[in-house]
């Protein structure tokens, strides 16, 4: 106390005081000094880990580096007793997080082959939640979940086409969801098959003439189809047995078919048909969003309350979301 004041408040004196006795130890209890250290980012902790040993313990504390991990977005869904250290959990995703950058601006990828067909030709696929769908130009329809990386794809079993036994047409469209997958074949055929029940189709329909448009709901169970002049909607009702729900005729041929998702209730269905766009649902007539004769729409999509379509020549327009339902 005899010391002059600039002396004793000088940093030097201050950093020799730290240096010597880790002072968390006797002012601080552990849990107000992690409170304190929540505070710091991970720059920061790697410095007052350097400290001392108790500080080291501290800054090295779970509680804190699965703060650190969460606040930056990585596993989310795991609780703290799900790692046994956190610090080496946050650098291994910020790792990956850093590769997957690299690659993605060095343009660097690996290819893996899910399956080849001899001799035959690969007409359409899709995927959901890491399941991927493809048909074949012998009719065949296969199933991957690259979530496991099953190389050998079940063969989804085929409904006899109006010729009976023999070649099965060519698939033209397959579509998947998280519960069901559909195929149409060139001969107009339409199969369904749940994902849960097994290899078998549970539902099948016919059109007269070939298939041009196919769509699933993203999370339901309705299934459109454009064949011809001709729209058609199925579900299945409360007890799993299909109907037709609605069957639209259509001016022109359809380019482009999708089923708006999140609906309560029956149905909607979006159709663009060379330069018209119609908007279809079941007990209630065609209604026409877009028409402008001459300039064909060459894309579409929906979202639950909107409809986005490129026209050629205008580029991209996009409708007030009270016009779609």
């Amino acid at each position: 106390l005899n010391q002059p004041p600039n002396q004793l408040f000088s940093p030097f004196s201050f950093q020799n005081e730290i240096n010597e006795v880790p002072f968390f130890d006797v002012q601080l209890p552990y849990e107000l000094a992690l409170k304190i250290f929540q505070y710091l980012g991970k720059a920061e902790l790697g410095r007052c880990a350097q400290v001392s040993r108790t500080w080291k313990i501290l800054a090295e504390d779970e509680v804190l580096w699965y703060r650190l991990c969460q606040e930056e977005g990585y596993l989310l869904d795991m609780s703290i007793s799900d790692h046994s250290c956190w610090k080496l959990a946050l650098k291994n995703c910020r790792a990956r997080e850093h590769m997957l950058k690299t690659n993605w601006k060095n343009r660097v990828g690996a290819v893996s082959q899910l399956h080849w067909e001899p001799g035959r030709v690969l007409c359409d696929v899709h995927c959901c939640d890491g399941v991927v769908m493809a048909g074949y130009s012998s009719g065949e329809v296969r199933l991957w979940d690259t979530r496991t990386w099953d190389y050998t794809a079940p063969v989804l079993a085929a409904v006899p086409g109006p010729g009976g036994a023999g070649a099965q047409p060519h698939v033209s469209f397959v579509r998947i969801n998280s519960s069901l997958a559909v195929a149409a074949h060139e001969d107009g055929t339409v199969s369904v098959w749940s994902l849960l029940l097994g290899q078998e189709p549970i539902h099948h329909f016919q059109h007269n003439q070939h298939i041009q448009a196919l769509a699933l709901a993203p999370g339901g169970a309705a299934v459109a189809t454009a064949s011809g002049f001709q729209v058609r909607v199925e579900s299945p009702d409360d007890r799993g047995f299909w109907q037709t729900l609605g069957t639209f005729e259509i001016q022109k041929l359809v380019n482009f078919l999708n089923l708006v998702p999140d609906v309560t209730g029956s149905p909607v269905a979006v159709a663009a048909a060379e330069d018209i766009v119609y908007l279809l649902k079941a007990e209630d007539p065609g209604r026409i969003l877009h028409s402008v004769y001459g300039q064909p729409v060459t894309c579409l999509d929906v979202a639950a309350h909107e409809a986005a379509f490129g026209i050629k020549t205008f580029g991209w327009l996009l409708n007030e979301p009270n016009q779609v339902l």
